[in-house]
């Protein structure tokens, strides 16, 4: 049992995963499952004495039965809520994004000086969380010059003091949005270094080696039906431990969530800077 659940680990490893570039990692947990399951039954079958399943029918059977609802419950909860939380990751970034564009754009009310300094590190902070904190978190780091620029914005912000009751209207909703951005990369942050499917993967692969040692149980001479049944539940336990596995990890392997709102935010203001008049309009708002 030892050897298939080390044989599971290194399947399930981000690197061994990531070399197939062109299969979905998923459909190499699956499948790497079903060839464990079916190896450790071959072994089995040629190694231990048949049993009198006419003696042990009814006791395997309620055994199986207890243990499999057992699982199914405990591997059905963990997925649901893995995809609540990969879910709620992707809507934090979408929201950290937004803030930044909020920036950009109430500081379009603000004096030139500092209107200018935010719009620029608007689109700095988007540039780099694409192009150098996204390759980080990949790699389980962060981004230092993320952090630099998103400090910049708060010492612009903080140390503004508004003039009138329209600028103090711009301050707080400034404030809001950079607490915003701050509180979304910290929930990044918090998923990239979350400890807990180490914690569960060791026991979800106990679990599912106690329900194959129970498949194999059922052995007969020339089973080959009962090959393929065991490779089929092994299919759907590998299946739902991928998942557990791949939606835990969002910011690596082929299920990572992309930068997609921070591109599209570079692209909007980009063209924001490069349209003369839209750009007169935004600087003349103060004025």
């Amino acid at each position: 049992m030892e050897c298939r659940i080390s044989a599971v680990i290194m399947l399930l490893n981000p690197d061994c995963v990531g070399g197939m570039d062109n299969v979905p990692s998923i459909f190499v947990l699956t499948g790497g499952a079903a060839v464990v399951a079916v190896v450790g039954f071959v072994i089995v079958h040629r190694l231990a004495k048949p049993i009198n399943l006419e003696e042990h029918q009814g006791f395997l059977d309620a055994m199986l039965s207890i243990v499999g609802t057992l699982v199914s419950i405990v591997l059905g909860l963990l997925v649901a809520a893995a995809l609540d939380h990969y879910q709620d990751i992707v809507r934090s970034v979408d929201a950290e994004a937004a803030s930044v564009t909020q920036i950009f754009r109430l500081s379009s009310g603000l004096p030139g000086d500092v209107q200018k300094t935010l719009h620029q590190l608007c689109i700095d902070y988007c540039d780099e969380v694409i192009n150098e904190e996204w390759p980080a978190m990949a790699r389980g780091e962060l981004s230092n010059k993320v952090l630099a620029t998103y400090a910049q914005i708060v010492a612009e912000v903080v140390k503004f003091h508004p003039s009138n009751d329209g600028e103090s209207n711009l301050h707080s909703a400034l404030i809001s949005a950079m607490q915003q951005i701050g509180d979304c990369r910290r929930q990044r942050i918090l998923a990239l270094h979350s400890p807990w499917i180490g914690h569960l993967m060791p026991i979800l692969l106990v679990c599912a080696a106690i329900v194959l040692a129970f498949t194999y149980l059922y052995v007969r001479r020339g089973a080959i039906f009962h090959a393929f049944l065991i490779g089929l539940v092994a299919i759907a336990l590998g299946g739902n431990l991928g998942l557990v596995f791949v939606l835990s990890n969002p910011f690596s392997g082929d299920w990572r969530i992309p930068p997609r709102a921070f591109e599209l935010n570079v692209k909007l203001l980009q063209e924001v800077k490069s349209m003369p008049e839209l750009y007169k309009l935004l600087h003349s708002v103060q004025e």
